[in-house]
C-alpha cells in the first residue's frame, strides 16, 4: 500500500479529435504552400526529383481543397 502513495491515478486519453472541414483545409491550404515553396527551392538547386515529390504533394493537398467536405 505505502508504494501506491504519492502516485496519480492514471487519466484516460481523451478520444482523438477528428478535424473540422475548416481544419482540414487550413491544413491542406499550409501543406500547398510549403510543398510549393519546397517545389521551387528544389528545382532552384538542381534537385530535380525531390521537386517532384513536393509537386505531388501540392497536388495532393490542392485536391483536399477542392472536394467540399473532404476531410
Amino acid at each position: 500500500m505505502t508504494a501506491l502513495m504519492g502516485r496519480t491515478a492514471p487519466t484516460s486519453k481523451a478520444a482523438p479529435t477528428i478535424p473540422t472541414t475548416t481544419e482540414a483545409q487550413a491544413h491542406a491550404l499550409l501543406e500547398a504552400t510549403t510543398s510549393a515553396s519546397l517545389a521551387a527551392f528544389y528545382l532552384r538547386k538542381g534537385n530535380v526529383a525531390a521537386a517532384r515529390r513536393k509537386a505531388v504533394q501540392l497536388l495532393k493537398s490542392l485536391q483536399v481543397l477542392e472536394v467540399p467536405g473532404h476531410a
